[in-house]
């Protein structure tokens, strides 16, 4: 098995209409920590948001029949919202490519850009079939592979705990020296080197110090990654 990780960012720039309106109004989409197929065509998609509550509702209450049911998170940072809708053609082709393999999705996925729409995840199976899979990707998006490997579950020192982006952050702050004695960087720094907010890193980083002492309280229990 391989796990690689890549970028897709679509040829029209977004992969639905509904996210550009979310993003004019001050609402930015953060991550997508599932999907749903339903029999009817639609979709449930579960969203980590930044943004005022009040501005999402209206929003999606406005969705002219695209969006046909929404639970939004009363008290959550960022909010946390599942969404049923119709999804566009460009969402549409990109989930029926990504239903076509035996691939494995890693939630959550991440949006890392919004002006032009990129997401980054990370996807988990046979060579060949990984292969296959981006290869019709790259006939509806733009596609920037950010690295591949083989994949050992064994390997993965904080499998359970973090999540992959988590990881990450992690091994990116202890690699810049965030955890030395002085410390010797900064949220600021680190924001660039993760392609995210300074505000971010740190929510990251309180996310993971909680997951990790938790986990050694509990004694390496495996941790609920809403948490």
């Amino acid at each position: 098995m391989w796990e690689i990780m890549y970028t897709i960012a679509p040829d029209g720039g977004r992969f639905d209409r509904a996210e550009q309106i979310l993003y004019e109004n001050g609402v930015v989409l953060k991550t997508i920590q599932s999907i749903e197929f339903l029999t009817d065509d639609s979709i449930v998609i579960v969203y980590e948001i930044d943004g005022n509550r009040e501005t999402l509702k209206r929003c999606l209450n406005d969705g002219s029949g695209k969006v046909l049911e929404f639970a939004v998170s009363e008290e959550s940072d960022p909010l946390v919202a599942q969404i049923r809708f119709i999804p566009d053609t460009p969402l549409d082709d990109l989930l029926r490519i990504h239903r076509s393999y035996g691939v494995t999705v890693v939630f959550p996925i991440h949006y890392v850009n919004h002006d032009p729409f990129r997401i980054e995840l990370t996807e988990i199976g046979p060579r060949a079939e990984l292969h296959q899979r981006i290869q019709e990707t790259r006939t509806i998006a733009t596609v920037g592979i950010n690295r591949v490997y083989r994949h050992d579950p064994a390997s993965t020192r904080y499998a359970g705990v973090l999540t992959q982006r988590q990881q990450d952050v992690l091994e990116a702050a202890i690699e810049a020296g965030y955890y030395r004695i002085p410390r010797e960087t900064t949220h600021e720094e680190l924001s660039e080197t993760l392609n995210c907010s300074s505000s971010m890193v740190g929510q990251h980083l309180r996310r993971i110090e909680r997951r990790i002492i938790s986990a050694l309280y509990h004694g390496g229990e495996r941790m609920n990654t809403n948490a």
